[in-house]
């Protein structure tokens, strides 16, 4: 699926800052990154308030961001599968919560994050960080660091979670799409979280060749 969005930019940075080829295509890649990344942020909510489950989505959102930060995961090839992907998944997730909860008591809903912390925990003790051929992991210090700031950024997301659960029966919507987050950041780790990934790539590029070739 070609991406010209950016390339008029990056041609123009080549030439006024006279970069070569490798160097263009650098900057290409990190202006589709920042671009994608905005506008996958801003269609995620918009599509969060259209379904009317924008706090739940957010919630999902940015827990499963912020284990990412650490853990890392599956990679889509493309920025653009990755802002299609959050789109669809993440208004998901917090639609998911928001129906969801209601049908939970307050123990039921301490036992359905207590096992999505242990399954969870689990994952991330046995795959984080999970690196990319992008951006590998050379060291084996940076490694280990990585590995405890994941398995601590599971914990204090339980503990939050478990604090609003013994507080509040009324953040059960929230409480539960943080552990979907959590648990949706947890898949990516796994082979089966990257032959997702890559199902979704190979999708896409198929459907992109199509339209292509029906222009021609």
């Amino acid at each position: 699926m070609s991406l010209n969005i950016t390339r008029p930019i990056a041609a123009y940075l080549k030439d006024r800052l006279n970069l070569s080829q490798e160097e263009e295509e650098i900057a290409l890649f990190g202006l589709q990154f920042l671009l994608y990344s905005f506008t996958g942020y801003i269609s995620i909510l918009i599509i969060a308030l259209l379904l009317g489950c924008f706090w739940t989505t957010l919630v999902a959102t940015l827990t499963s961001a912020f284990l990412r930060l650490f853990s890392g995961g599956a990679h889509s090839r493309t920025p653009l599968t990755c802002t299609i992907l959050g789109a669809v998944i993440a208004p998901l997730l917090g639609k998911i919560a928001l129906i969801t909860s209601p049908l939970l008591t307050s123990s039921g809903l301490l036992l359905t994050v207590m096992l999505g912390f242990i399954i969870s925990l689990i994952i991330v003790w046995r795959l984080a960080p999970v690196d990319s051929p992008a951006k590998p992991i050379t060291f084996a210090v940076h490694r280990k660091k990585l590995h405890n700031l994941s398995l601590a950024s599971v914990c204090l997301i339980t503990a939050v979670q478990y604090l609003l659960i013994i507080n509040k029966d009324s953040f059960a919507a929230i409480v539960l799409s943080a552990s979907l987050g959590v648990w949706w950041q947890a898949f990516t780790l796994t082979k089966a979280g990257h032959w997702f990934a890559t199902m979704l790539d190979n999708i896409l590029e198929k459907e992109g060749e199509q339209s292509e070739a029906s222009l021609q």
